[in-house]
């Protein structure tokens, strides 16, 4: 075997020793899937999913909550809430009596008294929610509580990706950055996708474009 295939080799049984490795390492304070599974069924939980943020979703007859996975303790139990989502940048969307707001890792509530129909998991610092029912409109939240584009009500929102995003208005889509400039509204697009590495495509008359976060046209599909 020459040296260089040698190299190679050693090289993937390291690999293999790390990725075994890390396999094992367990934090000191935190539950493994086994201890998770029995703290399950000494709770009597029906459901124990969405291990995202140190936080694992609990689901008991018809409410939801929280628990940490690293100490098992419960965040939101005597709350009964009708629905929650993953945490995301340290906050989660939960439900009560149809309002939707956010709780952080302690269990504290916020802007729950502005009865947003829904509202969606931060990203990019930025949340989507929804106001008044279903011929209501959607814009943005900031951690601070800050909303964004509400005089705009657009007809629907998607989160911030790269920066951009994705929102659509009297039946076309275009994109707003994160200062509020909209990009592509006057080209009135039928779809568009989320920017990857600075290019999003977008689609208008049945044709399919590229462009830039200024709008401009990069590439045009044959």
């Amino acid at each position: 075997m020459n040296i260089s295939k040698m190299k190679i080799v050693l090289w993937i049984v390291v690999a293999t020793l790390i990725v075994a490795m890390s396999g094992c390492k367990k934090s000191d304070n935190t539950l493994n899937r086994d201890s998770l599974n029995s703290l399950k069924e000494a709770r009597g939980y029906d459901n124990l999913y969405g291990f995202i943020e140190g936080m694992a979703i609990v689901e008991k007859g018809n409410y939801k909550w929280f628990i940490d996975i690293k100490d098992g303790n419960e965040i939101g139990q005597e709350k009964q809430y009708d629905d929650v989502r993953s945490f995301d940048e340290g906050m989660a969307p939960v439900k009560k009596d149809s309002i939707w707001f956010f709780i952080d890792k302690e269990g504290n509530e916020y802007w729950k008294d502005r009865e947003y129909d829904y509202v969606d998991s931060f990203n990019e610092g930025m949340a989507i929610v929804h106001k008044d029912g279903y011929f209501g409109y959607w814009f943005f939240i900031d951690k601070e509580g800050k909303e964004y584009w509400k005089d705009r009500k657009y007809d629907f929102v998607d989160s911030f990706n790269e920066g951009m995003a994705m929102v659509k208005k009297d039946g076309y889509w275009f994109f707003i950055d994160e200062e509020g400039n909209e990009i592509g509204r006057e080209e009135k697009y039928n779809d568009v996708w989320p920017f990857t590495i600075g290019i999003a495509q977008v689609e208008k008359d049945g044709k399919v474009f590229y462009i830039n976060k200024q709008g401009e046209i990069v590439k045009k599909e044959e």
